[in-house]
């Protein structure tokens, strides 16, 4: 079901206190938490007047869970530069994303809730101090994915004027392989519903409490999808909608490129996320059948090249060794490059042919030994690993004791340039308007036709060109793999 606009009020509502998040399965505390009432959003302003810039932010979580609250995403540091800020929340999950190619259950759901969001600020942010003509979105990880999804939507077209996007585009394989019908038929069965029929499955699904819905969607994930790290609820094409968000196939809309001035990039070791819960029978798995590694986005075009393909990867980033705990550094590549930088490179890629408008690249190499995969998910090995910029830009109340920055330290540093660049960034469309201090030493230079310039953002920042250029070359050849007969 699509979003309703939100019932007025009479007199004085009381918003002091954030809504509660999306009814989702808790990493932490493995328990499931949350409401189904949860499509809040909170502002955060230093006066009612005048017209400042807005930066909207979109939470990550694979689309099935995460949340936009202060505990994980407290503004604090951005406040200090004069913008306003909205972090926003959407359904989760079956209830966000459950798809059966029929218009009584279209998908993108929690796609929708964004653009309502984003509709809400466009239409009331003035009356935050907020220029409603002034408007950036970012995000991170699927909130990332779910900006650039605004980027190429018709639904999200006027809504905002520029876009961060922090590891996370919808030519990911996990973003970008579409979820089946058959899946929705395995939920259905699991909670008691062997049919296909659509109207007898949304019926069904309707008289299930919400806590069962979680607990079962969490069983419907196959051995494959694991490996693949696939979660059985996200975006897809949504053509049988009314009003669709995604009316074409991603990779469609995304080669048209971008109209907006925007900001992308990745960390260096992303691939270390997947090494969370990582056991051996996996590691044994992928080393005896290398193909469950190739993912479907890949080899769309010519699924009988997945040999050859698997043969290319392997030799890449394993030569001839076998998958273990020994060649874990190896693993961290191969899967942070298939999962997160390729889309990254060829979403830039389709940008250099649309050099008016700017695309600033970024590679974030800082590794901090407080960061979040390492202290929470006790990863081993060293790398900037997903996510591990977010405490730079945000003051993560939850967890404030991890992530104190001692004054003057590297990391304090790194956190003041990063959210001046940004907030210049919503400014300006440009990160780096004045580069004549300490804090900012360096001009950041956009892509363009020839050159995919970036900014390192590691111990100090540094302008630099074509960042793994032979991962790109890797892909190319991987491409050619595929179209030859």
């Amino acid at each position: 079901m699509d979003p309703r606009p939100p019932l007025p009020w009479t007199g004085v509502r009381d918003a002091s206190k954030e809504g509660p998040k999306c009814i989702q399965f808790d990493l932490i505390t493995s328990t499931i938490v949350g409401e189904e009432d949860c499509l809040y959003l909170n502002v955060a302003t230093t006066s009612l007047q005048g017209s400042r810039p807005v930066m909207v932010w979109i939470h990550g979580g694979a689309f099935i869970f995460g949340d936009g609250s202060s505990a994980m995403y407290s503004p604090d540091y951005l406040m200090k530069t004069d913008i306003v800020f909205v972090s926003i929340q959407y359904r989760l999950g079956v209830l966000g994303f459950l798809q059966l190619d029929h218009e009584v259950m279209p998908g993108n759901a929690g796609l929708k809730d964004q653009v309502a969001a984003l509709k809400w600020v466009k239409e009331n942010i003035s009356q935050f101090g907020g220029d409603s003509n002034n408007i950036t979105i970012f995000g991170e990880s699927a909130g990332s994915a779910s900006v650039h999804y605004h980027l190429v939507s018709p639904l999200s077209k006027g809504l905002f004027h520029k876009a961060i996007m922090q590891s996370g585009v919808i030519l990911n394989p996990w973003v970008i392989t579409p979820p089946t019908v058959e899946t929705a038929h395995r939920l259905a069965a699991l909670l008691g519903k062997e049919t296909t029929d659509v109207h007898e499955i949304v019926e069904h699904l309707r008289t299930i409490p919400a806590l069962q819905l979680i607990q079962a969607e969490l069983q419907v994930p196959t051995p494959e999808d694991k490996i693949r790290f696939l979660f059985p609820f996200r975006p897809s094409i949504d053509d049988k909608s009314e009003q669709p968000f995604l009316p074409k196939n991603a990779k469609e809309l995304a080669v048209k490129g971008i109209d907006v001035p925007v900001i992308i990039g990745y960390n260096s070791h992303e691939g270390l996320f997947f090494l969370m819960g990582l056991v051996d029978e996996t590691l044994e798995t992928v080393d005896k059948n290398f193909e469950v590694v190739v993912t479907e986005n890949l080899i769309a075009e010519n699924p009988s090249k997945i040999s050859e393909v698997a043969s290319e990867i392997r030799n890449f980033y394993f030569k001839d060794k076998s998958v273990t705990r020994e060649t874990l550094d190896d693993y961290v590549q191969c899967y942070g490059d298939l999962y997160f930088v390729n889309g990254v490179l060829k979403t830039v890629e389709y940008q250099q042919k649309k050099p008016k408008t700017p695309t600033y690249l970024y590679k974030f190499t800082r590794e901090n030994p407080q960061s979040m995969s390492k202290l929470l998910f006790k990863v081993p090995l060293k790398g900037a690993a997903h996510a591990d910029e977010l405490p730079y830009l945000f003051h993560t109340k939850l967890y404030a004791d991890l992530f104190k920055f001692e004054p003057n330290s590297i990391e304090q540093k790194l956190s003041d340039a990063m959210v001046k660049m940004w907030t210049d960034f919503a400014k300006t469309g440009n990160p780096t308007p004045q580069t004549d201090n300490d804090l900012i030493p360096v001009k950041w230079s956009p892509v363009t036709r020839t050159s995919k310039n970036y900014l390192e953002i590691g111990d100090e920042l540094s302008a630099r060109a074509n960042p793994d250029e032979e991962v790109s070359q890797l892909f190319n050849r991987i491409s050619d793999i595929v179209k030859s007969q």
